[in-house]
Order: structure tokens, then C-alpha cells, then sequence
């Protein structure tokens, strides 16, 4: 396994010093391992009592997951993968925007470490120049008709390595990028300990507010984040191929899609890409 450089190592003091007073009074526990298969599984096999507001992170990963289960390359020492567990007591409909939520948490996170140009694709991917920087993948636990614990998982490209044997490119067939290679060059050695810091300084107060307002308290700054609104697309699901135009998300998370041939409708899952007009 690949280490990190000294200077760059996960650091779980080092990362709550960074933390604003108000994530700090939020963050519960914090665990920073060598080596996990992933970051969700190893929250969501803790007691359940230690669950809500830890975070959990992982050097490397050997089997990362994204959405619909799509392996995420987890090179050692140089990236962020990070699961926050959070219990809401009153769950709702509305939990289908989670990643959403979780999505604007990440680009202001962004914003604060100085990086511009990156938005959203729906539902939970980080873009910047047509190029994955990060994805989201949310995972929930219930009982009954009790409090659900959200699995909140997050894969940042900081620093991947793009030469040699563990080059993404033989694992990854879609662009991609880098948070250190496009930041400003007196930002490009940012510590992966100040990204984390700042990940979880938006993440931990921006689900108190989820659960007291709702996705409406981000819709807005989503509209604004948003890198498919008003463009053509392609859409994939069960094996076919359809196209539209997309028209924005719903206040459940959804996909709006002007559909060709069919008219507007929203979508819960499909696999979206911008086509050329």
C-alpha cells in the first residue's frame, strides 16, 4: 500500500483543530483508518450508538463504491474518502434530496479552499471543465417507522496520481480531475487535513438546517450550481436511450426532463450526459 507523504497524512487532531467552534460542537467522533474496503461500510458496521455524527476516514479503499454500485478508484494517500453518519428523528419524503444538499455542502467547501468553476450534476457528482473532481453516494439504515441514519459517503480527487503503475487512467474511462492540479498555485499544496476541515465545517451545520428547513433552504443556491439546467441530454435506463432537454430538479430531488417525443416528466434515476446541440 502506497503511503502518504508525512506532511499530508490524515491527521484526526490535526483535522478537529481546523474545524470551526460550530462543526466542532456538531462532530461527534472521527476516525481516520489506513485501510477500509469502504468508508460507508465501515461506518454502517459500527454500533449503532456510535453512528450519528462520526466521521470516517480511510487512507485507501479497496472497494469503493459509487452510485448503482459503479466501483471508485481509491489510490492511497492522496484523496479524500470520507462517510459522516447522521440520524434524523423525523424522516420525510424530502430524504431523496439528501445528496443534493450534500452536493451544495461540497462546492462551498470548494468555494472556501479557492477553487471557481466547479457545479452539480445531477443528482450527485462535482464537475469542473467536464471533468469528475467528486461524487456522493448516500445510504440510509431504518427500523420500522423510527429515526433513519443517513450514510453520507464523499470521494474528493485531491492529488491522484497520473503516472506509473497506479495511473487512474487504466481504471477510470470517464474524465476526471484533480482539486490540487486546478487550485490557484499558492493554494495547490493544501493540506488534505484543511480540505476535510472544511468539508465538514459546510456538511455537519448544512444538516441541521436540512432538517429544520428542508431541501428549500438550498434549492436555490442548487439552481445557481446546476450544470444541466436548460441543456440537451442524453438519457440511459434499463438498456435504452432517450433525449430532452432538462428543466431543472423538484423540490423531491427529481430530474425534469423535457423528453422527446413524450413531453416533461421527472426522473429518479437514470444515467445523464449533455449532448451537443
Amino acid at each position: 500500500m502506497t503511503v502518504p507523504a508525512s506532511d499530508d497524512r490524515l491527521d484526526a487532531e490535526s483535522i478537529r483543530r481546523l474545524l470551526t467552534p460550530a462543526a466542532q460542537a456538531l462532530l461527534r467522533e472521527l476516525t481516520v483508518l489506513a485501510e477500509t474496503d469502504s468508508t460507508n461500510s465501515a461506518l454502517a458496521r459500527l454500533p449503532a450508538g456510535q453512528r450519528h455524527a462520526h466521521a470516517v476516514l480511510a487512507e485507501t479503499q479497496t472497494d469503493g463504491r459509487g452510485r448503482r454500485q459503479r466501483a471508485w478508484h481509491s489510490p492511497a494517500g492522496g484523496n479524500i474518502y470520507m462517510s459522516l453518519g447522521w440520524r434524523l428523528d423525523e424522516p420525510s419524503a424530502a430524504l431523496s434530496t439528501l445528496p443534493l444538499v450534500t452536493a451544495v455542502c461540497l462546492c462551498r467547501a470548494l468555494d472556501r479552499a479557492g477553487l471557481g468553476g466547479h457545479g452539480i450534476k445531477w443528482p450527485n457528482d462535482i464537475l469542473l471543465n467536464g471533468a469528475k473532481l467528486a461524487g456522493i453516494l448516500v445510504e440510509t439504515q431504518a427500523a420500522g417507522s423510527g429515526p433513519v441514519l443517513a450514510v453520507i459517503g464523499i470521494g474528493l480527487n485531491v492529488r491522484m496520481p497520473d503516472s506509473g503503475a497506479g495511473r487512474p487512467a487504466a481504471f477510470i474511462d470517464k474524465p476526471w480531475t484533480d482539486l490540487a492540479s486546478q487550485l490557484p498555485a499558492e493554494r495547490r499544496a493544501v493540506s488534505r487535513n484543511e480540505v476535510v476541515a472544511l468539508l465538514l465545517t459546510e456538511l455537519l451545520p448544512g444538516l441541521t438546517v436540512f432538517e429544520s428547513a428542508g431541501f428549500e433552504a438550498f434549492h436555490d443556491e442548487w439552481r445557481r450550481r446546476d450544470l444541466l439546467d436548460g441543456k440537451r441530454l442524453r438519457l440511459e435506463g434499463n438498456g435504452t436511450f432517450r433525449y430532452g432537454r432538462a428543466l431543472g430538479v423538484e423540490d423531491d430531488g427529481g430530474l425534469a426532463v423535457d423528453i422527446d417525443g413524450y413531453g416533461p416528466q421527472v426522473l429518479y434515476a437514470a444515467d445523464v450526459s449533455v449532448c451537443d446541440e
